[in-house]
């Protein structure tokens, strides 16, 4: 018999024992339409007449598939399971921190060589002050050494020395270079004008007696020769000046 799938109106030879029941399921092979087939849907006379024009168009009529047929099979690519791709971020997370401490090594190295920045280590130690009886009038003494704990060489320091009383009051200060020390002893013992005289002439013997290499020291004294420094409770010395050489 002559079947014609209601969808696509393609029409099929189906052999009468194919059809168990007066009313079938059936599965078109080419729309892939279910649908179902009773036999009283189309006359003999015209379904013999039907299908002998169809064998002579196509003597091998395709069978419709029954509606319980399986599915056709999945395509080898859709059975496939997609493997899980691998996250390349952990990856790009290590690149990006070795970049950047190569970029932080690199400066580091800069600043500490060329731009100075690193060579700030400097220390003040042995400091010591006091009042002292000179031969014309009293004087405040102090005294230490500078310590160049930096990788490069300075062509002087100055350092700024400052008496304070007991509310806090600045009550004298004094800029000196480092690199002069003055004994107790003479500082107590010399007129104030040999004092200054000596400290004066070590400002003019130039550089080589002010600058401090890398790891050493220069030693400095502070004198104050003004009178009051009997209100003197406490006093500070600070750097003010150090380039490099």
């Amino acid at each position: 018999m002559i079947i014609t799938c209601p969808s696509c109106r393609r029409k099929f030879n189906l052999p009468d024992d194919a059809l168990k029941s007066p009313f079938q399921k059936l599965k078109c092979s080419k729309c892939s339409q279910v649908f179902l087939y009773r036999k009283e849907e189309e006359p003999d006379s015209g379904l013999t007449a039907q299908a002998g024009h169809e064998a002579e168009a196509a003597p091998k009529a395709e069978t419709p598939t029954p509606a319980r047929a399986p599915l056709p099979p999945l395509h080898e690519e859709q059975r496939t399971e997609e493997k899980p791709r691998k996250s390349k971020t952990p990856l790009i997370v290590v690149i990006v921190i070795l970049v950047l401490a190569a970029l932080g090594g690199a400066f580091y190295y800069y600043w500490i060589e060329y731009l100075g920045a690193g060579d700030k280590r400097l220390s003040i130690k042995g400091l010591e002050g006091q009042e002292l009886v000179g031969k014309e009038e009293k004087v405040f003494f102090i005294s230490g050494v500078v310590v160049n704990g930096s990788t490069k060489p300075r062509k002087y320091i100055v350092l700024r020395a400052k008496l304070y009383d007991k509310e806090g009051a600045v009550l004298a200060e004094k800029d000196v270079l480092a690199g002069l020390p003055v004994p107790k002893e003479e500082a107590a013992a010399t007129p104030k004008f040999d004092v200054e005289r000596k400290i004066n002439e070590f400002k003019l013997t130039g550089k080589e007696g002010w600058k401090v290499e890398s790891g050493k020291m220069l030693p400095f004294s502070v004198i104050f020769f003004d009178e009051g420094f009997e209100r003197a409770k406490e006093f500070t010395i600070e750097i003010i000046d150090s380039p490099l050489l």
